[in-house]
């Protein structure tokens, strides 16, 4: 009800600010507001409907579970420390703070498995070092989730943690991308879990 008083009346009218900002708090909780107005004539708002953002039979708190019990087992403090980070800010709704998290989780694992695979990491903040030296391998394979992992690194050093760019949608966005990236990265090249 309350997204219905706020919601634009007509589908030409622009999106106040009150819509905006409940938006972005369902947005935060996995969820988008849609305003759907009628096709007849006059486009008048008939309804806003919440929609989940992502596949409701894939719970994020389960996979960030699993994730972090991978980190933990492969020596990933650092990853594990951004990682809960990043999703303790999301969870507060700081969208900038958890961008620049995921991030730093992200690199972190990227690291790893370049040195699992021969680079010689030299200083902190050797991520794009270690994805060229990835890349240059050929790992993953390119047809084989590297353009994902290479693609993905790109992305996450866009509208990251910088007043202005960021919010809930993104942020979601890349807690779901990058969950997914490292899941991939750890069941095929890490040692299987005894």
């Amino acid at each position: 009800m309350v997204a219905e008083k706020l919601a634009p009346k007509f589908a030409q009218d622009e999106i106040r600010t009150e819509f905006a900002k409940l938006r972005e708090m369902t947005r935060s909780a996995g969820f988008d507001l849609r305003p759907e107005f009628s096709s007849e004539g006059v486009e008048a708002l008939v309804r806003v409907r919440l929609l989940p953002l992502e596949e409701p039979k894939i719970p994020l708190s389960e996979e960030i579970t699993a994730l972090e019990a991978d980190f933990a087992r492969l020596g990933l403090d650092v990853a594990t420390t951004c990682y809960q980070q990043a999703v303790d800010s999301f969870v507060d709704g700081r969208f900038l703070a958890a961008n620049g998290q995921l991030r730093s989780m992200f690199e972190a694992v990227v690291i790893h498995f370049a040195v699992v695979n021969g680079f010689n990491s030299t200083q902190q903040g050797d991520g794009g070092r270690a994805i060229g030296y990835l890349k240059d391998k050929g790992f993953p394979p390119p047809d084989d989730g590297g353009n994902f992992i290479h693609g993905l690194w790109k992305i996450t050093h866009t509208s990251g943690p910088h007043p202005g760019t960021t919010d809930a949608g993104e942020v979601h966005f890349r807690m779901l991308a990058i969950t997914g990236a490292a899941r991939y990265l750890i069941d095929r090249f890490a040692p299987p879990t005894p």
